[in-house]
């Protein structure tokens, strides 16, 4: 039997570590996955983790996967972790929106965001928007402000993301606000096409690798669909602009950080600096993570606005997407368009 340690420290590093170990057993016959190491665990390596083990558990369907050392794991069992690749032990998924800061695992299909946006004759990333709000609404226990309006936006283009590129048939996500640490954190994934194939769509655009395809969609523009020959609809305030990563990760690096992965590959961006890192195994899909700072967020529109004319400056000099006007979307929440 292979047994695979979880890591007592949750880094990048350590987390991705893991799950190459995972599937370096790939064909074995019996999988230990011990977790008596476990130490303080985080929203995004959650849902990371739980992806990949059921990932695995789906490609190698000979292999038996067994754990040991969860059953004292209180925090991990409240938020769905176990139950979310298949354990029996704590909450299961989508049991409770959560309380008291916390957003437990969750996952949302892709359905039924559309078969409510036509019971409710409003477009998905309506729909989308006011689920956002929900979910800052419980992490903040706030009804509105600064920070609502931050995770509102925040989570808002995450899950659009998800709806209009990835073509997943689902997106799962978790969260956690840390008020005295003044630190929020969100994960959101999904099982789709990847960065690398979404990209590839747009004729402007070279990616060789996994690496180029993160660091473009990272670049405003890049990822839109306003591209020199693409069918679009500029006066929809929700055209994709390719505007929406690039203004996340900017809010996030006030102080916090940004980690997205894809593939092969994912790259953290924090104040001061760009980490690549190899994963060592193959995602399907794209994985974020937001850690965003509440003690330095300011009013949103002030923010997105500077974001916005830096990131028309910067899509000027790559001239990459053909046009790069951001649309209403990635500048406010809906609620502000016609102000």
């Amino acid at each position: 039997m292979a047994t695979v340690f979880f890591p007592s420290e949750c880094t990048e590093i350590a987390v991705f570590s893991f799950c190459a170990e995972v599937f370096s057993h790939a064909g074995a016959e019996n999988v230990l996955i011990d977790f008596s190491k476990m130490g303080r665990i985080e929203p995004f390596t959650m849902g990371y983790v739980a992806k990949q083990i059921r990932d695995f558990n789906r490609e190698n369907s000979a292999t038996t996967v067994s754990c040991m050392g969860h059953k004292n794991k209180d925090y991990a069992a409240n938020m769905g972790f176990f139950r979310a690749f298949g354990l029996k032990h704590g909450r299961e998924p989508n049991c409770t929106d959560g309380n008291d800061r916390f957003v437990p695992f969750t996952i949302l299909r892709i359905k039924t965001i559309k078969e409510e946006a036509a019971k409710e004759w409003e477009v998905e990333q309506e729909i989308i928007e006011r689920r956002s709000e929900h979910l800052a609404k419980i992490l903040t226990q706030e009804d509105k402000g600064n920070l609502v309006d931050a995770l509102t936006f925040s989570i808002r283009e995450m899950m659009r993301n998800v709806l209009e590129h990835s073509e997943s048939k689902s997106m799962e996500y978790c969260a956690q606000y840390w008020p005295t640490y003044h630190k929020v954190e969100i994960s959101i994934l999904d099982n789709g096409i990847g960065l690398m194939t979404s990209l590839q769509n747009n004729p402007y655009v070279q990616i060789n690798s996994h690496s180029d395809a993160i660091q473009q969609a990272l670049m405003p523009a890049i990822s839109s669909k306003n591209y020199k020959g693409a069918r679009i609809n500029t006066n929809d305030p929700w055209h994709n602009s390719g505007f929406g990563l690039y203004m996340i990760s900017r809010i996030c690096r006030l102080g916090g950080s940004f980690l997205i992965c894809s593939g092969d590959h994912a790259i953290k961006l924090d104040e001061n600096s760009k980490t690549h890192i190899d994963l060592n195994h193959h995602f399907k899909g794209t994985a974020v993570r937001l850690v965003l700072n509440t003690s330095k967020l300011t009013e949103l529109g002030t923010m997105l606005a500077k974001f916005r004319d830096e990131g028309y400056e910067v899509a000027r000099q790559i001239k990459a997407s053909g046009m790069y006007t951001a649309s209403a979307a990635s500048q406010m929440l809906s609620r502000d368009f016609a102000k």
